[in-house]
């Protein structure tokens, strides 16, 4: 908002460097869509787990006038992935949203969306190289033994870099985090808050208007 009526360049590129680091860090969940509640370092890889309503509606709302401005394919793309995960996870089937999902998953925080290197080779096979390149998995993992999924690069600089056709490398990762998330689905789920709040709700049908 400043730099739409000061058109000040250092404001939005403050507010941009916040959201793209968000967006391509561990507080956003690269498999699933959503944003947990908030992260526990300063580079936003290693997140308290639960994902909030409100958080993830304020974070579409923000998302949708920052793409206003900037047309980034990186906004665009995240709205939509948040906003499926609001609907896949967040919404009761006569209408109306729930409030929040658990960090936890038997008994242990982050278990469900966490990965080890062997899982990860061993469900995409010949693309997991690329894959763990990109979203930063290693053998000993960046927390406790196992990988929080995030991003050092969007696509298009890591396609630079690489030598790689942006539409090519963007339909290979859509392929193997939907390979992903299916194994991940099978998984136990963590915990669901099913209250609905009207102000939280009044927030969601806000993100989805902006949207």
């Amino acid at each position: 908002n400043y730099y739409h009526f000061k058109k000040d360049k250092t404001a939005l590129e403050h507010a941009q460097l916040s959201l793209d680091k968000m967006i391509m860090g561990g507080i956003y969940d690269q498999i699933g869509g959503g944003l947990s509640r908030y992260a526990t370092d300063k580079a936003w890889l290693i997140p308290h787990f639960e994902k909030m309503l409100y958080d993830n509606a304020l974070f579409i709302s923000t998302l949708s006038d920052a793409y206003k401005i900037t047309k980034k394919s990186l906004y665009k793309e995240t709205i939509e992935k948040t906003l499926t995960f609001i609907e896949r996870e967040m919404t009761h089937p006569n209408g109306g949203f729930y409030s929040a999902q658990d960090a936890d998953s038997e008994g242990i925080e982050g278990k469900y969306y966490v990965w080890s290197k062997s899982e990860v080779d061993n469900i995409l096979g010949e693309d997991a190289g690329l894959f763990n390149r990109f979203y930063g998995v290693s053998e000993g993992g960046n927390w406790e033994r196992n990988n929080i999924l995030w991003r050092k690069l969007d696509y298009e600089n890591f396609c630079d870099e690489n030598n790689l056709a942006v539409d090519f490398f963007k339909n290979k990762m859509t392929s193997c985090r939907e390979q992903l998330f299916k194994v991940r689905n099978q998984r136990i789920k963590p915990s669901l808050d099913d209250k609905m709040l009207l102000d939280w709700n009044a927030l969601v049908v806000t993100a989805y208007a902006k949207a």
